[in-house]
């Protein structure tokens, strides 16, 4: 069939950043299609930009899209290892799949692929060897296709669509993309142990997650290249729908938590169970001393800082996980000691598994200004927890039950977008 005609559009303009990247680049590549290598995004840690990607601008938009994720869906390593020894480790999935690559080119869509690679971030792959390996993919397929890479463990990384969104908005000629055309294809798809005969656990569920916040028809390698039937899957985590349905949505709270007199207020949960945004809608507005770990690094910064709010004669609210009394028996004593008679613990209850998927929405809420806390900090919380008494010197334990509430339009649909 030949290639159906495409529209040609006007090109969004790049920033002088981009054009500069842009320039460098084209003198180390020799790509074909006038594909070049760009940068995105503020640097991370290690000086690192969260988005790495390949594009032509001098290539007009399509309205269909054929996405694939690259690792375990194009190619495969050919030691059999579950990551690429160096850059020259790599086959083809199947043989079909080059050929079925340039058909979706000549039947007019854009081919595009879309791979996490936090181990750049993490030091154990150069992004050196990843252009080198892509671009020998890319001269034995000899047809256009565009590449982004999630470079860590950022809000570009899948099964968030800032990836989608990016090029969608910036590398496709503000052609509108016909959504039930288009589709995603990963082998990260959720499917248990055997799900054929000797075939091992999908590590995530993380592709089938891209695409349904997408809204794209999803495929697994198999299903795509092979014409296998779908088989069963699971998620693996917090259906962001099904919270919804189970804890109502608050428009607003009118719920005062303050209290006229001084007192010390001691915040308890795990990492994004709702502690920073308790004090923000609840206690800020009444003129409460902030004491958070995260912004001081130290145990003893926190202390000596509520202190000075304590003898101040304000009131102080410690905003850390404080999961142990050992902890927690610190700031009490403290309050004793400065005759503050009011000391308050109010622990977040939110269940630990909404917690991880709240840590990822706090990321993303906030284009990865605020960094994901890594599964480490949850295993050192629930090492470490005590549940709190009233003994430890508390003059009252409160509970907070996790209710929905959402700051804006788009903090309410990174809500409703699976995570993983």
């Amino acid at each position: 069939m030949p290639p159906k005609k495409r529209k040609s559009t006007k090109e969004e303009d790049h920033s002088s950043d981009e054009e500069s990247n842009s320039k460098r680049n084209k003198s180390e590549t020799s790509l074909k299609f006038d594909l070049e290598w760009q940068e995105f995004g503020d640097k991370g840690p290690k000086n690192l930009k969260p988005l790495f990607y390949l594009y032509s601008k001098k290539l007009s938009g399509c309205e269909k899209i054929a996405c694939f994720d690259i690792d375990g869906t194009i190619i495969v390593t050919k030691t059999g290892k579950s990551f690429a020894q160096n850059a020259n480790d790599w086959k083809w999935f199947d043989k079909s799949v080059p050929n079925k690559l340039k058909e979706m080119n000549d039947d007019g869509y854009r081919v595009v692929f879309m791979t996490n690679q936090a181990g750049i971030e993490k030091g154990k792959v150069k992004f050196s060897e990843l252009k080198s390996k892509f671009e020998a993919m890319l001269k034995e397929l000899d047809i256009p296709i565009f590449i982004f890479i999630s470079t860590g463990e950022n809000h570009f990384r899948k099964p968030a669509t800032e990836m989608w969104n990016f090029f969608e908005k910036n590398c496709n000629s503000s052609v509108k993309i016909n959504m039930s055309e288009s589709f995603y294809c990963g082998d990260a798809a959720g499917r248990p142990k055997n799900w054929a005969p000797g075939k091992s656990k999908d590590f995530s569920c993380g592709d089938r997650m891209f695409a349904a916040n997408i809204n794209l028809k999803f495929y697994t390698p198999e299903e795509f290249f092979l014409k296998h039937k779908a088989v069963k899957f699971e998620w693996g985590s917090v259906d962001p729908l099904e919270v919804l349905k189970k804890h109502e949505k608050c428009e607003s709270d009118e719920k005062e938590y303050h209290s006229d007199e001084q007192e010390l207020v001691l915040l308890l949960g795990p990492p994004a169970s709702g502690k920073s945004t308790f004090f923000k809608r609840y206690l800020q507005k009444h003129n409460y001393i902030h004491i958070n770990r995260d912004i001081l690094q130290t145990q003893e910064k926190c202390m000596k800082a509520a202190e000075a709010g304590l003898k101040e004669g304000k009131s102080v609210c410690i905003d850390n996980t404080n999961p142990s009394k050992k902890v927690r028996s610190d700031y009490v004593s403290l309050a004793k000691k400065m005759n503050v008679s009011k000391i308050r613990c109010i622990r977040m209850n939110t269940p630990i598994e909404l917690c991880h998927h709240l840590n990822y929405v706090r990321q993303n809420c906030s284009a990865g200004e605020i960094r994901r806390i890594p599964d480490v900090g949850y295993n050192l919380y629930k090492s470490h927890f005590e549940e709190p008494d009233v003994k430890e010197g508390f003059t009252e334990i409160l509970k907070i039950d996790f209710k929905p509430q959402f700051d804006d339009d788009k903090h309410e649909k990174i809500f409703k977008q699976w995570t993983n």
